[in-house]
């Protein structure tokens, strides 16, 4: 099993450190409430202000969306899409959802692992 990094593991860190672990961590954007089966839209962001490299040594291969230990979804990223420049990833999920959920995302970075995201709750009406 690969260890599993989060910013939580560098938030005390310098300045240096915590922009590191921004770089690398993914986070969840969506609302924090959804109706019982119509789509639910959830987007996942790689680092909240500092952009991540994206070179052929240095780049994202996917970001995974799960509820609890089932996997929503994946995107595999290419990264020639996002050009040689630093970038905020981004990938979008929709689904529909039948019961409230635990939201994880994901992420692997080539050089320094895999990278979670703080757990997400998300109430669905209608239960």
């Amino acid at each position: 099993m690969p260890r599993l990094f989060s910013f939580d593991d560098f938030a005390t860190g310098s300045e240096k450190v915590r922009s590191y672990a921004d770089k690398h961590s993914p986070v969840i954007i969506c609302e924090s409430e959804a109706e019982r089966n119509k789509p639910f839209r959830v987007k996942v962001k790689i680092g909240k202000s500092v952009k991540h490299p994206n070179a052929k040594d240095h780049h994202y291969e996917y970001i995974q969306l799960w509820n609890l230990e089932t996997l929503i979804g994946e995107v595999k990223l290419q990264r020639a899409s996002f050009g040689d420049d630093p970038v905020h990833i981004e990938a979008d999920f929709t689904f529909i959802p039948k019961v409230s959920l635990r939201l994880t995302a994901l992420a692997y970075c080539n050089k320094h692992g895999l990278w979670r995201s703080e757990e997400v709750f998300v109430k669905v009406d209608g239960e």
